[in-house]
């Protein structure tokens, strides 16, 4: 087989193309002023695409919710989405256009959904009280930033007593940190009673629980959270007595004045069910060690939301190191009980029911 070899001319051509080449490559680049766009061309164009939400003729992908579908564009979508395009996709060779299901937790809100990918191709939406949750939730799970920028502050403004729960579960689900932070900084004593009254409270899971006695966010005294966290644990005693000590520990039993601490936190934890004694003999030291701090004088009904940052990771801190001192290390008196556990002298002490500790005047001095 004969070798094909160039002839000189264009040999002569090739290289003086790689020599042109190597000389453009070589020398620095200037960059090209992007020429601007004709105002009425972009205007021109909107309107044009805004033409083409749910053309069934022009579409290539198919949105499925639930049994529905809804027409549009892959180009559309990812200018407003990554993850819609990035989620489960088929091919259907019928229609010949991309398929792209939703989560099943969409599937009731067709309308919602439908409104939401109009807005892509326009830029405008309405959101009510009615649809915002809804709104949010689409743009937070499929990542339309600009949808959440825009619905947030709506949302925020409908938290109150009623509504409350709903976002705030609305928040966990999503994993959203600042409509957390919304809805815990609106945690007043007047939606904190209004909400603790309803039976809702009482059946609130654990998590849920915990994350609300941690937050600094709340707007409420520290006597005001004791008493739900009493509350939520008593309504189910013998279910929760495992999750009691992990609850308590988030108290700040150094913001609740001297009186409270004594007619209201000493008598649950020396009578509640909702314990046991080994956890009630923690408790009892945690109390001790806040009623000395308290001599510090913050003022009845103080609020943690009122600490400083570096304040309150300290009495954490405090308290944390607190809560893991063995019950047999606690060095004060309560009456004349013995309080270590190990005692052969309290082989009665902790069989049934809460242990009486008698008379306070050691424990607060």
């Amino acid at each position: 087989m004969k070798k094909f070899t160039k002839p000189a001319q264009v040999k002569s051509s090739y290289k003086t193309w790689q020599s042109a080449l190597a000389s453009k490559s070589a020398s620095p680049v200037t960059k090209k002023t992007q020429p601007k766009l004709n105002d009425e061309w972009q205007k021109n164009l909107v309107t044009r695409l805004s033409l083409l939400q749910l053309d069934d003729g022009t579409s290539d992908v198919d949105i499925i919710v639930g049994e529905h579908k809804i027409p549009s564009h892959k180009t559309v979508l990812l200018l407003n989405s990554d993850l819609l395009t990035a989620g489960e996709i088929s091919y259907n060779s019928k229609s010949q256009k991309m398929e792209i299901e939703l989560l099943p937790e969409f599937s009731a809100m067709f309308e919602i959904v439908k409104t939401v990918i109009q807005s892509f191709y326009t830029g405008k939406i309405s959101v009510s009280h009615e649809n915002a949750k809804g709104i949010y939730k689409f743009a937070s799970c499929y990542s339309v930033s600009w949808l959440t920028e825009q619905t947030f502050p709506i949302l925020k403004g409908m938290i109150n007593a009623q509504t409350f729960a709903e976002l705030f579960d609305l928040a966990q689900n999503l994993s959203c940190k600042s409509l957390t932070t919304a809805c815990l900084q609106k945690f007043d004593e007047k939606l904190a009673a209004a909400m603790t009254s309803t039976p809702e409270w009482l059946e609130q899971d654990y998590y849920r629980v915990k994350l609300i006695s941690l937050s600094t966010d709340v707007q409420i005294p520290e006597i005001k959270m004791f008493e739900m966290v009493c509350k939520w644990l008593d309504h189910k005693p013998l279910e929760r007595n495992s999750l009691s000590l992990s609850l308590l520990s988030n108290i700040h039993f150094d913001l609740i004045d001297h009186t409270n601490l004594i007619n209201q936190v000493f008598t649950w934890i020396n009578n509640s069910n909702s314990i046991d004694d080994k956890v009630r003999l923690n408790l009892f030291k945690i109390v001790s060690t806040a009623s000395q701090k308290n001599k510090l004088g913050y003022p009845a009904g103080f609020s943690r939301s009122k600490l400083s940052t570096q304040e309150s990771a300290s009495s954490t801190s405090s308290t944390s190191s607190t809560v893991s001192t063995a019950s047999s290390s606690i060095g004060f008196s309560f009456g004349s009980v013995n309080t270590n556990p190990n005692s052969q002298s309290n082989s009665g002490l902790f069989g049934s029911g809460p242990t009486n500790f008698g008379n306070t005047g050691s424990l607060f001095g």
